[in-house]
């Protein structure tokens, strides 16, 4: 997905300045703008990765949190791993990076139900990093990053459409999460429906993943054997 970077973190990014910590402050505004315009750039979010590697001193772990959870949101592009590559073991262990990781745990294996539950008290912490010093306060993700929520469905969308022909509506709705209003609305808008023989089912679009392939039975000869069956037959004959 192309994202549409303003000239000015273009140039950045683009550029040797890249490698530039003055160039931090912006970038990290970048971040917050990211989850309030609903636009993901990785390569940039990467970068600012990159430069807390070069200079520890410098990281800020609300921009970090921010981060990765731009990354969860961009399930299944590999963002979020790409991340957890350029982070230190200490960060890992961070008491507010542990429980991203187990988000994206939960979502990669599938754990949808899981999942919801414990975003219900996942909270990201305060973007400043003085208040952050002093125990800051922390939002929760959808007062910051409001279509997240919306992101994450679409994933969990187009995993159950490349797995099964057809769920029943009790397990997709525990699995999308919404209530019956919201969730009829996101069955029209995934291009999902309601099966015309059971309403309690629901359709996906028939796609490459989730059709039967046939099975290729495949019978491997030696040449040795071969040369006994046509023994065989000379003798036969």
């Amino acid at each position: 997905m192309t994202v549409a970077r303003p000239d000015e973190i273009n140039a950045i990014v683009e550029s040797v300045d890249r490698y530039n910590q003055a160039n931090l402050p912006v970038l990290q505004q970048y971040v917050n703008d990211q989850m309030k315009s609903n636009s993901i750039d990785g390569q940039a979010n990467l970068a600012i990765l990159k430069l807390y590697q070069f200079n520890p001193s410098l990281s800020n772990i609300a921009t970090i949190s921010a981060i990765l959870t731009l990354a969860l949101a961009s399930l299944p592009d590999p963002d979020f791993n790409l991340c957890l590559c350029l982070l230190s073991p200490e960060v890992i262990q961070n008491k507010h990076i542990v429980p991203i990781i187990e988000l994206q745990q939960l979502l990669e294996t599938c754990n949808f139900k899981e999942f919801w539950g414990r975003l219900e008290s996942f909270k990201l912490p305060s973007y400043d990093v003085k208040e952050l010093k002093n125990g800051g306060p922390v939002k929760k993700v959808v007062d910051v990053f409001p279509q997240f929520s919306s992101r994450i469905r679409n994933y969990v969308t187009s995993t159950l459409a490349i797995t099964y022909q057809q769920i029943s509506l009790a397990q997709f709705k525990e699995y999308i999460h919404l209530d019956k209003a919201e969730l009829n609305e996101w069955i029209e808008q995934a291009g999902c429906s309601f099966s015309q023989d059971d309403a309690s089912l629901i359709d996906f679009p028939l796609i490459n993943e989730n059709l039967p392939k046939p099975a290729l039975v495949k019978e491997n000869i030696r040449f040795e054997q071969l040369t006994k069956i046509i023994g065989v037959s000379k003798i036969s004959s």
